[in-house]
């Protein structure tokens, strides 16, 4: 009877869009195990009072306080060279949420060059003052205590206080004119007359809340308590009222009570040349003529300030003036009193700036756009990354199989980001570097762009997609489609397969609401208990049977869901029972790992399955509903899952597109990309011939560099590690491990030489998503007599670098291998990574000292050859791009070509416009989130942007510098990305052979002229030709590597 159905391969492939993972994040739900009233008292007793903010971290297990007292707030961040500014500027300097650069933090590189020295221990002296006064209010802090309250009543009074928070400030900068930059400082005039283009609602709110303060809605209770993120330890977060609207990109998202898709607002997807625009052709993010309208010019009044002020969002709305003055008028006119000398002084020494046409420095452009959060945030251009991956599906010359996998990408980006990043706008707030900042517009923007990308995902896949698959004989069928033939042995089939599955929960007084799991899918059931009273029954679609069925005896590729299978059969769980309704419903949880007391730890691994277990208690960041649920049972699951309805999708469709990969792993390849086989590195063929030949002899002719995944990554890398264990000259193996696939021919082969090699295995359980994998791993190479380490406390170990010591002639000898990309074979055929041999005796004795670093307590700080962060790193890069700069000016040719997954650090950033200034000519090749704006007049002319999208992710980090004809070329492990650069250990290799310096210019020479890339536009949005002209550029490298490496590989 069941032979006719078959279901579709269960292990889901997911196709992480950060590193390769490959399952789904695990959770349960916990909607009762709390007390509310407990909750809401805990949230509520939350000190209103602020004095550092605890940041978080994407991706990260670490946070960092910032603390906000003494003589060093005044100063803030400060930009890199010889360009720097402090916050008293009147540009706040916002951070994202992993940056923070407060001096009092200890944030910057300890082997920083030290072209800032000297005022960096200039502003020591400063700050020590101010620590000096902090310690001598300590012992009288009865007093300290009664003088600010005296100084609040006085201001409730509108007197003015005695000590003047911006009166202080001035007194302090006028001590320290003699250290800042003379030709670009200001004085602050108050806090609101130093409106910027980051302070969306200048917190009046924070100021004038009477007594009847809006109460936190229900979406919070219960999160305090429940170990997934502290949050809420130290801050009071300023909710978004819900009839909070603003007329901002993206204003136009539908409705939270219209189900999607709703094609009325779906946007237009092409410009009048044919390019797609995302994420609309139709309105910019910013307003590029307007950039620089909010930034004070020293001299201009604060009326003058805010008559010409003029946001650079379109169709943003204005802070009425009226508040403005009334919220600063106090602090303004005392604060006059005491600037209006200094100003006299300053303007002679400014002379750059030109107060008569408010003529704005070029430093303090550079450091709006570098260092303000909205040029360009991080959520909104991670949201934009997503989009560019949903319009590769309207790619006609793609197979329709390829563009559903695009479709379950975003689908399944969309829900990482939902885990990771949702939080923090549902609470209402992005925290920032010293205080909270309720910034209501650009949190609804995101919303908003966060709606409509679930918009276009549906319309996409319901309206185009879907008919396109029913066009190539592939259906995905309703219950009502079938046959009665069809329906019984369809009943047959879940009554023997997935009946014994089945788990219904009904809740009543003797049955709680039940623990959901992160991302599960469930079906909602109204029964009816009686003729007074109704039961809610939940029943979880079981996650490790197909999500599709097929059904042969209609068509080879005719399918049907497994929900569908169920709610179908219904009656055979609930027999004499009235169904009333049935309706589905996906949740998802916050799930990004926080480690709190990491350094007090004494077992990391331990730590980590607490925080693990943590997960399954995490706050509800989203709930997935279909049409058909009635309102009853939806208004009963906001209540439960404390959920507001913004936080409600209605779906008309399959909830979960992500499941779609399944349909991806259908034998049709003629719907599929034409199969791609990895070739063997040309100098690696001859290794079988030759008796005396061998991988280490073939290393000691030169650098061997592979590009994946067009040169395999088993006749390569698996085959050094192999050849290793079983060559007896190796004495010893080293290497550190971030991500490896499940069933890990890697691991095996470091267990078997365990029995008679030295094997040292760092092992980074900290990896987002893969920590339980790694956990596993950890333990069964500890059982196989490996030397298993977990990284450093505080710093996730990002490097991919391995090192074998034989024995030679002339002594021990190291081999080693540098990667940007993971030793996953899974990953490794659709990821583009760059990996490179060496038995280079400077690189064998740095990775010596890098690896002691990394299992032992050396405290090494500097290196002959390699680059590490978050020692070196980030100081050689900006180096290398000031190096081009001064050649620029110099006239001579510069240029700087890099290829990444990400662009945010600001202190690159700033480097980078300064050296697009000085007429360097940079080429950025970057596939996610970019913080740079290119194009923009005087400031980044010289600066193109593009991102390559295709079959494979491109995965590789390339950095070349022209070094006045002399080229500098490395691979690295690390993104040009914060995190990467302050809070993870990264390695960044030179590469010297010049023919593969060669190579690597001539790879990113095909990805720059690639037709089909996406070209970065200057107020952020990206362009691309909706109908390719020619081949891409990874089309390009195949053929390369057929012509240059024609050995395929084979198993």
């Amino acid at each position: 009877m069941t032979n006719l159905i078959k279901p579709i391969m269960s292990d889901r492939i997911i196709e992480n869009k950060n590193e390769g993972k490959e399952e789904h994040p695990e959770g349960s739900n916990g909607a009762d195990s709390f007390n509310k009233k407990e909750e809401y008292e805990n949230i509520k007793n939350v000190p209103s009072s602020i004095s550092g903010t605890t940041e978080e971290s994407d991706d990260e297990h670490t946070s960092t306080t910032s603390s906000s007292s003494g003589g060093n707030q005044i100063f803030g961040h400060l930009p890199i060279q010889n360009n720097l500014i402090p916050d008293a500027i009147g540009i706040k300097d916002y951070e994202d949420e992993e940056d923070t650069w407060s001096i009092g933090e200890d944030e910057e590189d300890t082997t920083e060059s030290d072209s800032n020295t000297q005022f960096e221990n200039d502003l020591k002296d400063t700050s020590n003052t101010g620590e000096k006064k902090s310690k001598k209010n300590k012992k009288s802090k009865k007093k300290k205590k009664g003088s600010k309250k005296s100084a609040m009543s006085q201001g409730k009074d509108g007197k003015v206080p005695t000590t003047n928070p911006p009166q202080q400030m001035a007194n302090e900068l006028k001590s320290s004119v003699g250290i800042m930059d003379k030709h670009i400082l200001t004085i602050s005039q108050g806090e609101n007359n130093l409106f910027s283009p980051t302070e969306f609602v200048k917190s009046n709110s924070l100021k004038n809340q009477g007594p009847n303060k809006t109460p936190l809605s229900h979406s919070l209770l219960g999160f305090s308590n429940l170990g997934a993120s502290n949050l809420l330890a130290c801050q009071t977060p300023q909710l978004i009222p819900p009839s909070a609207t603003t007329p901002l990109l993206n204003s136009n998202a539908p409705p939270v009570t219209n189900p999607l898709p709703d094609v009325a607002f779906c946007h237009k997807i092409l410009d009048d040349q044919g390019n797609f625009i995302v994420p609309s052709s139709e309105s910019p993010i910013l307003d590029i003529d307007n950039l620089f309208n909010d930034i004070v010019i020293p001299g201009a009044t604060s009326d003058q300030s805010s008559s010409n002020s003029k946001s650079s969002f379109i169709g943003s709305k204005e802070i009425p003036k009226s508040n403005v003055n009334n919220s600063s008028s106090t602090s303004s006119s005392n604060l006059n009193a005491n600037i209006n000398n200094n100003n006299n002084i300053l303007n002679n020494q400014n002379q750059s700036f030109s107060n008569n046409n408010n003529e704005i420095p070029t430093e303090l452009k550079i450091l709006q756009l570098s260092g303000s959060r909205i040029y360009f945030n991080r959520e909104l251009s991670e949201l934009i990354y997503f989009y560019r991956i949903l319009y590769e599906a309207y790619n006609p010359n793609l197979p329709i199989l390829e563009k559903i996998r695009f479709v379950a990408i975003t689908a399944q980006n969309l829900d990482m980001y939902f885990c990771k990043r949702a939080l923090k706008l549902r609470l209402g707030y992005i925290s920032t570097r010293k205080l909270l900042k309720p910034e209501e517009r650009y949190i609804n923007m995101v919303l908003n762009t966060t709606r409509n990308l679930t918009n276009e995902t549906y319309n996409l896949f319901v309206n185009h997609l879907s008919p396109e698959l029913s066009a190539n004989n592939v259906f995905i069928l309703k219950h009502d489609d079938l046959m009665d033939s069809e329906k019984f042995q369809l009943r047959g089939f879940f009554l023997q397969h997935v009946f014994p599955l089945m788990t219904p929960l009904v809740v009543d007084a003797g049955h709680p609401f039940p623990n959901l799991s992160n991302l599960s899918l469930n079906i909602a059931v109204l029964l009816q208990h009686d003729e007074d009273h109704n039961r809610f029954v939940r029943i979880k679609v079981p996650q490790r049977i197909p999500r599709f069925v097929h059904i042969k005896q209609r068509s080879p590729y005719s399918m049907i869901t497994m929900e569908e299978i169920i709610l179908a059969n219904l009656d055979t769980l609930f027999p004499n029972t009235k169904i009333i309704s049935k309706s589905l419903f996906r949740v998802t949880r916050h799930n990004d790992l926080k480690l709190s007391g990491e350094d007090q730890a004494n077992d990391l691994l331990e730590l980590i399955k607490t925080e693990l277990h943590k997960r399954k208690f995490a706050p509800m960041v989203r709930l997935e509903v279909s049409q058909s649920m009635s309102s009853e049972i939806l208004d009963m699951l906001k209540a439960q899952l404390h959920l507001d309805s913004s936080e409600v999708f209605i779906i008309n469709g399959p909830l979960g597109l992500s499941d779609l990969f399944e349909l991806c792993k259908l034998n049709l390849p003629h719907l599929k990309f034409e199969p791609w086989t990895p070739h063997i590195p040309r100098r690696l063929v001859n290794i079988a011939k030759f008796q005396n030949e061998d991988i280490f002899s073939v290393i000691r002719k030169g650098e061997l560099l592979v590009n994946l995944p067009y040169l395999s990554f088993n006749s390569s890398v698996q085959f050094f590690i192999e050849s290793a264990v079983k060559d007896p000259k190796v004495l010893a193996i080293k290497i550190a491990i971030y991500r490896t696939n499940s069933n890990s021919q890697l691991i095996r082969s470091l267990c078997e030489a365990a029995t008679h090699k030295e094997v040292s295995v760092l092992v980074d359980l900290k990896a987002s998503g893969d920590e339980e994998q790694n956990t596993k791993f950890a333990r069964l190479l500890e059982q196989a007599g490996c030397h298993v380490s977990y990284g450093l406390v505080g710093l996730k170990t990002h490097s991919k670098i391995a090192m074998v010591v034989r024995e030679e002639e002339n002594g021990l000898r190291e081999y080693l291998h540098y990667s940007t990309g993971n030793y996953n074979a899974s990953t490794a055929d659709i990821y583009a990574d760059m990996g490179m041999f060496s038995c280079d005796q400077d690189l064998g004795e740095d990775m010596c000292n890098l690896f002691n670093y990394l299992t032992g307590y050396s405290r090494i700080t500097s290196f002959k050859k390699l680059l590490i962060a978050p020692m070196n790193m980030r100081s050689t890069l900006i180096q290398l791009i000031d190096n081009e700069a001064n050649f620029a000016k110099q006239g001579k040719e510069a240029s700087i070509y890099a290829v990444m997954n990400g662009l945010d650090d600001k202190r690159l950033v700033n480097a980078l416009y300064q050296a697009s200034i000085a007429g360097v000519k940079i080429k950025l090749v970057v596939r996610g989130r970019c913080r740079i704006l290119p194009g923009i007049p005087g400031l980044s002319d010289n600066i193109t942007v593009i991102s390559i999208l295709g079959r494979f992710l491109e995965h590789s980090r390339i950095y070349c510098f022209h070094n006045n004809g002399q080229p500098k070329a490395y691979i690295a492990s690390a993104d040009w990305l914060h995190r990467n650069l302050k809070r993870r250990v990264e390695v960044m290799v030179p590469v010297e052979d010049p023919e593969n310096i060669k190579e690597l210019y001539s790879i990113i020479n095909v990805y720059c002229n690639d037709t089909n890339a996406w070209e970065m536009l200057s107020d952020g949005r990206y362009k691309k030709i909706s109908i390719p002209i020619s081949e891409d550029s990874q089309m390009t490298f195949m053929k390369q590597t057929i012509q240059k490496h024609p050995v395929i590989w084979s198993k």
